[in-house]
Formats: structure tokens, C-alpha cells, sequence
């Protein structure tokens, strides 16, 4: 029995058909009137200067053009800060401004304007700053630039606190009460501060704030999903060299959002993790293809050592967690600050928990990296551990900190014992859907429209057969009746391990479209599975290293060496448990068991004891293959023979009198004989019978 991860939530009653699922799927999306929806355009677009200080930051800017003061545009180093750098630049180079830019580094400057970045400006005799996609929490930073006669425009949509800078003037749609949509990205503030500036409606640039919208996950609604539909078809004939070079190198089948969201936005958001943003800004100002060439490799590059980056350290992620926490916190010197937030949403995704992942520098400070699971606040969680934390800050889903290496172990003990015990979170389903009945058509109109969050309901499904796919990806082959279907979860080996062929399941996953060789077929995209029936999963013949999945279950039963050693293959009918998943093995004492059965097996650990007047007990492990399990065996029985006796940890052999014993005599060396039939029943038979006997034990 497989434990759905999620409470899954249906949109719609009963199983829709092919013809009405698209229909369904704008209703769950509110979106009564496809057409317009998808052709919302300029005329859905709200003036800029309805944004308080519009005015003010237009004349400004203006004054600074005309007498070639020197402008400093600051960013940030995520996909929306380097587009929101990109638009507002490329603007004022068109109005001839002597504008330069810059952003912090993600590893020693942290997010937004700072000090550092403020003794630059000073130093570098700038006159006007403009924020984008940050400053409004900049109180001492904005101050300094004013004391030293520097006008700071803060564009930005993050949320402010009671306390604002003291800028010259602040453009943010939620602290301007006449303005009728307040998500806006940062990118498309910094858009519409370069639209007043110029007169212009700079449609040239509507492909970059598609992207840094998408990018930074805002509601594609109202005004922002007329941001899209423009720049979606800006995107189609871009005139930016560095947005070309990056659709040549990203193989795109279609230029929708799906594209942007997993294709387009990772690339420029890899630079930013590793402290590279620059090259991504330069990729996307340049108007030089031969700049653009050179700078594509190094984004590529980029993006490929972040993709490395992640996997490595999710790997040591894994090896040093405690999962028996209530919060996962995971703490090394070995990983890459840049993805740590990856690191983070994909353990807590994993494991089920909430998750805190620490790069420790050389000075022993921990930076972190914290994402909750399902109804879980993180912040309230480091509110009550602030006294250990050198700062934090975020919201409920996802926070960072600063800590001392040192004051870890007090984290641990101080969130595992306020952490709530996790709501398991829901799953919305949009509908369910028997995929054996599903168009080709129907997923091509899904995405084209990239409804790439769709979530479909498919019951009764028989797994096939199942493969790992590059050491990393699970596929498996199910069937719906009479067709069968792929269906695959990118990073994750879970459900390889946790499914064996002829299990029924049902499943919640996403469509998509496969071509191979010329063939289009449909694939489902896993986002969770369940089953209800009884299983028994084979872990009986895998390598010794393998990762297989952490259980928490009261009603799994595990059949391995600790379940044998005193076990038989009687004992289930005697117990009042019914386990619903039995997983069998690993077995890793097999052989060392049949070694201890035999005379030529013990023969030669008993000389290396005779043959000395006493040894130690560590002594004998690297002498005898460097197997505990197997020495504590053997000496057992020839304990129980009297050949030994062991006093502590030193061994001496005994003077033999009396008549010969034999290996029987030895209750340990019975129990083996004993425990070698189990073994022996359990590895030797076929899957299916297995399978047939436990259900027949169980009566299930």
C-alpha cells in the first residue's frame, strides 16, 4: 500500500471526456472568456504615471539625461532583477543617458542595495540611483546616498515594512493607492518607469518583462497576463541578439510560457546562483551577435555546472540529514551557496518535512536556506529561535538565516521540539480523466496554452514494467485498459523502488506529448501516486549501495537480515499485524550465514585463534573479511563448544577434554541452520509466488 505524498483535492465530480477538458481547465483557472484572456494586449495595460511618483522620478530622470549626469541602475541577481536592470537600461540608452549598472554578489554582498555598493557610487562621483526589483527595505543604505547628495529612485514590488526609506521618490504599485493591480513584477515597474520616461511603449522590450513576470512566479492575471501575451509574441521576433542565442541553444519545440518557466529563465537565473548575474545582463543588453556568441557559451556553461552543482549537493544532502527529525536541518562545508535553496524545496518535497539547508564558510558562519512543507511556517519557527540566529528573514514558505556553525546543534534541538507536526498539504486536482480516451489534440491545445500546471486524476492503472533513465529519472509503463502509456518523474528514484510490475495504482500527473523518431505519444507527468492494494516491493537483489527510499509507515512490514535474525517464515500467521506493503530484503548476511554453516567456513577463524595464545577481538575483523556480524557469529559458537573463552574483549583458547563436540551442539549454529531455510525460502523464490504466498498468508 502506497501512500499518496498529498490530500488530493478534485476540481470537478465524476470523469470528464477529451472534448470537455479544456473547457474545465479554464473554469479551475477563472478564465470565462479564453479568447480575450489570451489576447488581453496594450489596451489592458494601466497608465505608468498612475503609480505614485511616477511624475516625480520622470522629471528627475529627464534632468539627469539633459545635463549627462551619470546614472547607477542596481539590481539584483534573480531572473527578474537582471531583466528589470536589461529594460530599464536598454530605455535610457535610447534617450542618449549616461547610464551604467550594477548588483550585489550573491556571496558576499547578499540581496539588494548595501553599504559596499554605496561607498562605490559615492566614491565613483554618481548623482542619481535607481533601484530595481529592490530597496524597499534599504533604510540605511538609501540614507547614506542622500546624505551624500545622491537622489535615490527606489523602483520595487516587494513587500514593504512599517518603516520605508527616505528616497527621493518610491515607484511600487502597493504603496500606490490609485493604481488597480498591485503584482507587478519588478521587471514590469522598472518597464513602466522606462515608458514614461521615453513616450514610448517600447514593445522591443515587452519580450524581457514576459520573461522576469513568469520568471518570478506573479499571478498571470489582469495586467500581467497582458504582459505575457505581448512579450510571448515579441519573444516569436525578438531583436535582442543575447534572447536569440538563447532559443537557438534551448531547443524549443513551442515559444509559450512552459518554455520560458523550465527552459529560458533557469539559464539566466543560473548565472545569478553562481555569483555570475553579470554575464546574463550583458547577454541580454548587447546588440553585438558577435558579443552575444561568446557570451552564450559562458550562460550555457553556467547553467550546466549550476544543473552539476545541484545534484552533488543534493547528494550530500541526503548522507548527513537525520530524517528522524521533525525538521530537516542539514548543515556542510561542502556545499554551493548558490543552490542551497534548491537543495532545500527538493528535500522538503522528498522527505515530507520542513527543511533548512547551511553552507558553512571558512569563519565557520552558516548561511541557510529554508523552505516549509505543506501548512507549516518556517518564520514563525526562526521566530522562536532568533536568539540563535545572526539574522533571518522571509515569509511563511520559504526564509533565509545567518548562524553560527557553532549554535547549529542548539537549531535542531530548539525547532524539533516547537515544530508542528505537518498538515499533510493538498494536491488540487483539476479533473479526472481516462488517458486511453485522451487526443493527441487535446494535449497540443493544452500545451499551446501552456497549461503546464494542469493536474489529471487517472485510476486503475496496472504498472507494466519500470526503468531508471540517466541514474537519476523514473519511467514506468502503465496500463489503462487495453493501452498502455508512459509515465515519468524527472529526479527522483522513489517510485522505481516503491512499485513493482502488476501493482494497480492510482495517479496524479500532468500530460505532455513524446516524439520519438518522428512518433507523437502521450506521456503522463507524475506528480503523485497511490496504491491501495497490497504489495510486496523486491528489494532482494540490488547492489549493496544502493539509496532505497526512507519508510515511515506503522503498516509496512520490512522482511531484511534485522527482521530474520529472529524470524521465521511461520511467525506472520502467528501475529495479529496485517502489514499492506511488505518489503523484502536486502539481504546482505546470506552468504556470510552459509559460511558459518560449514566446517571449511569455520575451520579457518578457529586456527587464527588457536594459533595464538590470546587475541583481541577487534583483531580478528580484518582477518576474517572485516565483517563484525560474522566473527560475533563464530565465536559464539565455539563458545558455546567450549573451544574459546572470551574474557571482554580478548580471546583464549580452551583445553579440550571430554569427547569430541559437535557443531549442533552449538544453539547459535542451530538458530543459523534455521534462520539459512528462511533465507533460503525467501531469496530462492520467483516474485509472483512470493507474491501469492503472502497473500494467501494474509488473506488479503
Amino acid at each position: 500500500m502506497l501512500k499518496a505524498k498529498y490530500g488530493w483535492q478534485l476540481s470537478v465530480d465524476g470523469i470528464v471526456d477529451d472534448q470537455d477538458i479544456f473547457d474545465h481547465i479554464l473554469k479551475n483557472r477563472g478564465i470565462e472568456d479564453a479568447d480575450h484572456f489570451f489576447n488581453m494586449g496594450k489596451e489592458n495595460l494601466h497608465s505608468p504615471f498612475l503609480l505614485q511618483g511616477m511624475t516625480k522620478a520622470v522629471n528627475r530622470i529627464l534632468l539627469a539625461i539633459s545635463a549627462s549626469e551619470p546614472i547607477m541602475i542596481y539590481g539584483d541577481y534573480d531572473c527578474d532583477g537582471i531583466t528589470a536592470i536589461s529594460v530599464l537600461y536598454r530605455a535610457l540608452k535610447k534617450m542618449n543617458a549616461n547610464v551604467h549598472y550594477d548588483l550585489p554578489d550573491r556571496f558576499s554582498d547578499g540581496y539588494g542595495l548595501n553599504l559596499k555598493a554605496v561607498e562605490n557610487i559615492i566614491q565613483k562621483g554618481y548623482k542619481l540611483v535607481i533601484t530595481v526589483d529592490n530597496g524597499i527595505t534599504c533604510i540605511d543604505e538609501v540614507k547614506k546616498l542622500q546624505n551624500a547628495g545622491i537622489d535615490c529612485i527606489i523602483t520595487d514590488h516587494h513587500e514593504p515594512k512599517e518603516v520605508i526609506p527616505c528616497a527621493y521618490t518610491i515607484i511600487h504599485a502597493k504603496t500606490s493607492k490609485d493604481y488597480p493591480w498591485k503584482e507587478l513584477a519588478g521587471v514590469a515597474v522598472a518597464y513602466k518607469l522606462a515608458v514614461a520616461v521615453t513616450g514610448d511603449d517600447l514593445d522591443e522590450l515587452l519580450d524581457l518583462v514576459m520573461i522576469g513576470t513568469i520568471a518570478d512566479l506573479m499571478p498571470l492575471k489582469d495586467e500581467n497576463q497582458a504582459l505575457v501575451n505581448l512579450g510571448l509574441k515579441q519573444f516569436q521576433k525578438t531583436t535582442h541578439p543575447g534572447l536569440k542565442k538563447l532559443i537557438q541553444h534551448s531547443h524549443l519545440d513551442q515559444l509559450n510560457e512552459t518554455a520560458i518557466a523550465f527552459k529560458i529563465a533557469p539559464k539566466i537565473n543560473s548565472s545569478g546562483r553562481l555569483g555570475k548575474a553579470k554575464d546574463a545582463v550583458k547577454l541580454l543588453i548587447t546588440d553585438s551577435d558577435e558579443e552575444a556568441n561568446r557570451l552564450i557559451l559562458g550562460i550555457e556553461q553556467n547553467h550546466s555546472t549550476r544543473k552539476d552543482l545541484t545534484e552533488e549537493s543534493f547528494v550530500i544532502c541526503e548522507r548527513v540529514m537525520d530524517i528522524a527529525n521533525n525538521v530537516l536541518i542539514i548543515a556542510s562545508t561542502e556545499l554551493h551557496e548558490g543552490i542551497i535553496g534548491i537543495c532545500a524545496q527538493k528535500i522538503a518535497e522528498k522527505y515530507q518535512k520542513s527543511t533548512i539547508v547551511i553552507n558553512i564558510d571558512e569563519e565557520g558562519i552558516g548561511k541557510g536556506s529554508c523552505r516549509a512543507y505543506g501548512q507549516d511556517n518556517i518564520l514563525e519557527m526562526l521566530d522562536g529561535a532568533n536568539d540563535l540566529l545572526v539574522k533571518y528573514g522571509g515569509h511563511s514558505q520559504a526564509a533565509g538565516l545567518t548562524i553560527e556553525s557553532a549554535k547549529i546543534p542548539q537549531l535542531i534541538e530548539r525547532l524539533n521540539r516547537i515544530a508542528k507536526i505537518s498538515i499533510q498539504p493538498i494536491l488540487t486536482i483539476d479533473m479526472e480523466i481516462k488517458i486511453s480516451e485522451i487526443s493527441l489534440s487535446t494535449v497540443k491545445k493544452l500545451e499551446k496554452y501552456s497549461f503546464f500546471t494542469g493536474a489529471f486524476l487517472f485510476k486503475k492503472l496496472q504498472v507494466i514494467s519500470k526503468m531508471i533513465m540517466a541514474q537519476k529519472h523514473t519511467k514506468l509503463i502503465v496500463q489503462d485498459e487495453a493501452k498502455s502509456f508512459e509515465a515519468i518523474i524527472f529526479n527522483n528514484l522513489d517510485y522505481y523502488y516503491l512499485l513493482e510490475p502488476g501493482d494497480m495504482i492510482d495517479m496524479v500527473g500532468g500530460l505532455s506529448i513524446n516524439q520519438w523518431k518522428s512518433k507523437e505519444s502521450l506521456q503522463i507527468l507524475i506528480k503523485d501516486i497511490r496504491c491501495d492494494d497490497f504489495q510486496l516491493i523486491d528489494w532482494r537483489h540490488y547492489p549493496e549501495n544502493t539509496l532505497f527510499p526512507t519508510i515511515h509507515s506503522s503498516e509496512v512490514l520490512i522482511i531484511d537480515d534485522s527482521y530474520l535474525k529472529d524470524h521465521t517464515i511461520h511467525d506472520l500467521i502467528q501475529s495479529d499485524f496485517i502489514p499492506k506493503t511488505i518489503i523484502m530484503g536486502p539481504f546482505k548476511h546470506y552468504g556470510f550465514i552459509t559460511k558459518n554453516l560449514s566446517k571449511e567456513g569455520l575451520a579457518p577463524i578457529y586456527r587464527l585463534i588457536q594459533n595464538k595464545e590470546s587475541i583481541e577481538r577487534h583483531q580478528l575483523y580484518p582477518l576474517i573479511g572485516g565483517n563484525p556480524w560474522l566473527v560475533e557469529s563464530a565465536l559464539k559458537i565455539f563458545c558455546e563448544l567450549k573451544l574459546i573463552e572470551c574474557i571482554d574483549n580478548t580471546i583464549k583458547t580452551m583445553r579440550q577434554t571430554g569427547p569430541k563436540k559437535s557443531l549442533e551442539d552449538s544453539p547459535t549454529y542451530t538458530h543459523l541452520i534455521q534462520t539459512k531455510a528462511t533465507y533460503d525460502f525467501f531469496i530462492d523464490r520467483q516474485y509472483l509466488s512470493l507474491k501469492t504466498h503472502f497473500r494467501n498468508l494474509l488473506e488479503v
